[in-house]
């Protein structure tokens, strides 16, 4: 997109001048030698640059600099006075006024468009430092609320016996030696009784939302300290003799419920999503929620010597899936088979 500039100035030779000189190197022009015009257009055309004639008639051209400088919009807008004799201009004034830098007589016009040129840059420059100091403020408090819990959690930890490893969870290899082992008692239930009921197994999987992106932007002993504080509250809220809770990937989590249908492990999951976002885990770089957040895919079945075990993984991380794809931090998927 080209870049605006606005010309204030009631010399027709001079403003035509710039004008040819300007649209030559593809800028957008507009010009004015109304006050009330050219504080209208500022407003209107979020300019770029604004060049100001030092030589108007009968108008105070620094106290016009001052009303651009007073405008929301106007205060970011680098002005650039036109200087066509010295006995008008005072660059000190200029400058108390706002002014950004001038262009002296006899016009150059390799002088005129590189001072435009760093004017721009600067500008783009300092908008660019202004949002990356509005991000900083941002996440400042998010980092601070982090620590918060993280201490929280650690002196919670504290509490428990350092030689008790209970609170680190299992790893995909055990959740899969498990399920293989619930699949065949259910099937072995089921055959014996020749009845359904209480047979049914139900496996949710959670996941971080955007956890690549909270991988990509925190250092690895934040990432295992979050990882942890949200691995001890699910097996906390998990707390059911036969239930297991288990790391699947990194940022994934497996809850394998025996003996439980569609609604208790639908329940089951709400329970941890309303937990997790108690936390209150910061993570800005998500576009799902600031905070930390989970979508969750549910599979409940009937084990059968028929089919494989792993046919539950896989119906569980089909609706995590679609969980996924709908950028909700609260969706729950279920799936029967």
């Amino acid at each position: 997109m080209n870049k605006k500039i606005i010309i204030f100035d009631d010399l027709e030779e001079q403003s035509q001048f710039f004008l040819r000189l300007l649209h030559e190197a593809n800028y957008k022009v507009n010009i004015t030698d109304q006050e009330s015009e050219l504080l209208d257009l500022i407003n209107g055309e979020h300019p770029d640059i604004i060049l100001l004639s030092a030589t108007f008639k009968d108008k105070d051209v620094y106290l016009v600099c001052k009303k651009i400088k007073l405008l929301e919009i106007g205060e970011n807008i680098p002005v650039i006075f036109i200087n066509r004799d010295q006995r008008y201009f005072d660059a000190e004034t200029m400058f108390n006024a706002g002014g950004s830098d001038y262009i002296n007589y006899p016009f150059s016009s390799a002088e005129i468009l590189h001072k435009i040129s760093i004017q721009i840059q600067l500008k783009s420059l300092r908008k660019e430092l202004t949002e990356k100091t509005n991000q900083l403020h941002k996440l400042i408090p998010h980092y601070q609320k982090l620590k918060l819990a993280l201490e929280k959690a650690k002196l919670e930890l504290a509490k428990i016996n350092q030689e008790d490893r209970s609170s680190i969870l299992p790893q995909k290899e055990e959740f899969e030696k498990t399920l293989s082992q619930e699949w065949l008692r259910g099937a072995r239930q089921r055959s014996s009784f020749g009845d359904l009921a209480g047979t049914n197994i139900s496996l949710i999987m959670g996941e971080i939302n955007d956890f690549i992106n909270y991988q990509e932007n925190h250092e690895k002993d934040l990432i295992d300290n979050c990882l942890e504080i949200i691995g001890n509250m699910i097996k906390s809220t998990v707390k059911r003799p036969g239930d297991f809770v288990g790391v699947f990937n990194q940022g994934k989590f497996a809850i394998l419920l025996p003996n439980t249908d569609q609604d208790g492990a639908q329940k089951v999951a709400e329970i941890i999503n309303k937990n997790i976002k108690d936390l209150q885990i910061p993570h800005h770089y998500s576009d799902f929620s600031e905070y930390i957040s989970f979508s969750f895919g549910i599979a409940t079945g009937i084990p059968s010597q028929a089919l494989p075990p792993n046919i539950l993984i896989e119906v569980a991380e089909n609706a995590l899936n679609r969980a996924l794809w709908e950028k909700e931090d609260d969706r729950i998927v279920i799936d029967n088979f």
